[in-house]
């Protein structure tokens, strides 16, 4: 599991990256969202995280799931001109499975997955926000869990996970918050992106209502490119 990349670069091509995660020998590989940075006025590239996905996928099924700036990307296409375009078509190109609002089912070594794609609305983005995303929004959106199949729901923003257990996700892949930019010792993370002080699940695993969700400080940074006592991160997950 991968995250927030924002066309950072570990090596030449990433090459450091690839190395890491071919050494797990991972079943699946799954990118919750944010390969690359999205601001209005500034060119955006999504040429180094299209090229790590692609080259992850040679080795392994890859899977993944819109963050915040893939989607400003997606509904302003005036704004961001063919960019969008662009990391679908490469994305396909590549092998590579884009769940927007979407699911679909997988199995490994006799385990019997389904692999759901939350598309986050913009609202739920917003700075200094606090909206509350109902479970009955998500049904809406990607429709029921799998009652014979495990569960895993990807969705880029974490602070939601009590809608996302409601909903019936077994287990919940995000990122979003970047371990909270500064991480202090029995404390945690400090702020979010979206400027919240101490936020709950900036990184690791927590449960409610018996399902799980795992929260990585993910890999990059942007705007304010900050990480202090927070080391860029990959997870590795082993579903027993």
């Amino acid at each position: 599991m991968l995250g927030d990349l924002h066309n950072r670069v570990f090596g030449e091509g990433n090459s450091q990256l690839v190395e890491i995660i071919r050494k797990q020998y991972p079943d699946l590989i799954f990118s919750v969202g944010d390969l690359t940075v999205c601001h209005a006025g500034q060119e955006v590239n999504p040429d180094i995280g299209l090229a790590l996905l692609k080259r992850l996928a040679c080795d392994c099924p890859v899977y993944c799931v819109n963050g915040n700036h893939e989607y400003r990307a997606k509904q302003y296409p005036k704004v961001y001109g063919g960019v969008y375009q662009k990391i679908t078509a490469e994305l396909h190109k590549g092998g590579i499975t884009l769940l927007e609002n979407a699911r679909v089912p997988v199995e490994v070594n006799g385990a019997r997955l389904m692999i759901h794609g939350l598309e986050i609305p913009e609202k739920y983005y917003k700075r200094f926000g606090s909206a509350y995303m109902p479970a009955e929004e998500i049904r809406a959106l990607i429709g029921e869990p799998d009652e014979e199949r495990y569960n895993i729901l990807l969705a880029h923003n974490p602070v939601f996970f009590e809608s996302y257990a409601l909903w019936g996700a077994n287990l919940t892949l995000s990122g979003h918050l970047h371990g909270g930019l500064v991480r202090l010792p029995f404390i945690g993370g400090v702020i979010s992106p979206q400027v919240k002080l101490f936020p709950r699940y900036a990184q690791g695993m927590f449960e409610k209502y018996r399902h799980k969700m795992v929260v990585t400080a993910g890999l990059g940074s942007h705007s304010l490119a900050l990480r202090v006592n927070n080391p860029p991160e990959i997870v590795v997950l082993e579903i027993v």
